[in-house]
């Protein structure tokens, strides 16, 4: 189970020494680790600053790519009005510097969408030195996109209690952003992060712009196992007391959804037009349950999202909680839902979703054209002694059950292969499903891959890359490439999907009693 290493060290009692250990490579300056080789906050020691214009390489400070030197001092020809487009051109007259369409000339009024910032007109959307406003530089590695500086990849780090930004290279683009909470799964949608958080339960919302403050939004339980930022809202699995969670973007709730069975334990989700499909992953037979629970995915409609998000002012119930038609009494106010449950697809009568001994254990969700992928654990019963049993063996391979919703909401299931056990992650690229497969209880069973399944007709099976060098945990596509987060260690792996090559992970997570990248997203 994807949690269960900082888990089991919490239960240890390890969670009491809590000194601050930095990747290789990175020093501890000011309670988190930076490198002291590109950090520009703390080029080659702990408090040495570099300019404005100026880069830290190699523990240096130099003028930054694209600044020339006019007189000794790094200078921006594009933006200087004293050295516009050559050291020896200055404006006059309180002229400015602008550069438009790749020339740069003295100007006495901007062009349209441009601001004056210093001397200079800039484009304070995409000026990567004055970032939505005049002085806001963007950190090394992040690029200013409508307004917000940003970075390509955003990792979640358990241990450390943060966000880590990080360039598609994984080095540092930006300083860790606090997610009020150890976040266990990240989603992003304009230019925030929403974490699902663990010590203390509930989502942090995390605006990369590091001008603007962080929040976090309690919830009741203590495991969020899924976010998903769909439409303007944001749609959680809270796991802890197996509800559907409905948020705004700023992170009020705005409904609640009760999820269907006996401690359904919700995991990921995904929309696919009015319609949530949640993995209810549930549990296998205990002594609180004489049968399997979950094992199902929920469908929420969602239909009424956006006049439940809409309905800002909602009237007091009447007499007896009575309110109007399309509306129910919720904490003194007639609420319009957000979601409401329809129904519930049963995996454990589908042939295939698991192996004898085995339950599938339903993980993530993916959605594409009219279908749902949903990965299948495909755990069995195992004892390991000193009070640590339950359901973390592989029964058999990994599995893939695919919905149709076209047909009736028709069930097959795709093997996913010997070298897949225990699949966790799963992400659609074009006509291809990547999963993430990573057989992780307290040992690696079977070495980490990520698999392609070919979807564009009968689904198909490719050869897996080798992701042997961590756990596979968590994924996501940046751009071209691929990033997965390992489970046993704060280590990030990045691979190509074309060639099928993977890098060797990279640390971006320290090491706080121990260290886990739990989640990637791409803001």
């Amino acid at each position: 189970m994807r949690k269960l290493l900082p888990l089991l060290l919490l239960a240890l009692g390890v969670a009491c020494h809590k000194e601050l250990v930095c990747p290789t490579g990175e020093a501890a300056c000011g309670g988190r680790c930076v490198s002291l080789l590109s950090d520009a906050a703390n080029c080659g020691a702990c408090g040495t600053t570099c300019g404005a214009l100026e880069t830290c390489s190699a523990g240096a400070c130099g003028c930054a790519p694209g600044i020339a030197t006019c007189g000794g001092a790094c200078t921006d020809l594009a933006r200087d009005a004293a050295h516009c487009g050559g050291c020896d051109t200055a404006c006059t007259g309180g002229d400015l510097c602008q550069t438009k369409d790749g020339a740069t000339a003295c100007t006495a009024t901007c062009a349209t969408g441009y601001s004056a910032c210093g001397g200079a007109c800039v484009d304070p959307q995409t000026d990567p030195r004055n970032c939505g406003a005049c002085g806001h530089a963007c950190a090394a590695g992040e690029t200013c996109r409508a307004g917000t500086c940003g970075a390509a990849v955003a990792i979640a780090c358990y241990a450390s209690a943060d966000i880590r930004p990080v360039d598609a290279d994984l080095q540092p683009a930006g300083a860790p952003r606090p997610a009020e909470g150890g976040p266990t799964v990240i989603a992003a949608a304009g230019g925030t992060v929403y974490s699902g958080n663990g010590f203390p339960a509930g989502i942090g919302v995390i605006p990369l712009d590091d001008r603007l403050p962080t929040s976090l939004t309690v919830l009741p339980g203590n495991d969020v196992e899924g976010v998903t930022a769909h439409g303007g809202a944001v749609l959680v699995s809270n796991a802890g007391v197996g509800t559907f969670v409905v948020l705004d973007a700023a992170g009020a709730v705005l409904d609640e959804v009760v999820l269907p069975g006996d401690a359904p334990n919700p995991h990921g989700s995904a929309v696919l037009g009015t319609t949530a499909y949640v993995a209810l992953y549930g549990d296998g037979p205990s002594a609180q349950h004489a049968t399997a629970v979950g094992q199902q995915i929920a469908k929420v409609d969602l239909s009424q999202l956006a006049a439940c998000a809409a309905d800002t002012a909602p009237p007091a119930c009447g007499a007896g909680n009575a309110c109007a038609a399309g509306r129910e009494c919720r904490d003194g106010l007639c609420r319009v839902r957000c979601g409401t449950v329809t129904g519930a697809i049963d995996l454990l009568g589908v042939a295939g979703a698991a192996d004898a001994g085995g339950y599938p254990f339903p993980s993530r969700v993916a959605t594409a054209g009219t279908k749902v992928y949903v990965t299948l654990a495909n755990l069995a019963f195992a004892d390991f002694g000193g009070g640590f049993a339950g359901y973390f063996k592989p029964a058999g391979h990994g599995k893939l059950a695919v919905i149709d919703t076209a047909a009736n909401d028709a069930v097959s299931i795709v093997d996913l292969g010997a070298g897949c056990q225990n699949p966790g992650d799963l992400e659609v690229r074009g006509s291809t499903v990547w999963v993430a497969c990573g057989s992780f209880s307290f040992r690696q069973d079977a070495p980490g891959v990520v698999v392609p399944v070919d979807v564009s007709g009968t689904p198909r099976v490719g050869a897996a890359i080798d992701a042997s060098a961590i756990v596979p945990g968590n994924l996501a596509f940046c751009g071209d490439l691929g990033y997965v987060t390992d489970q046993a260690s704060g280590a990030v792996l990045r691979f190509n999907p074309v060639t099928g090559a993977a890098d060797a992970p990279v640390t971006v997570c320290p090491t706080v009693f121990f260290a886990l990248a739990s989640d990637v997203a791409c803001p």
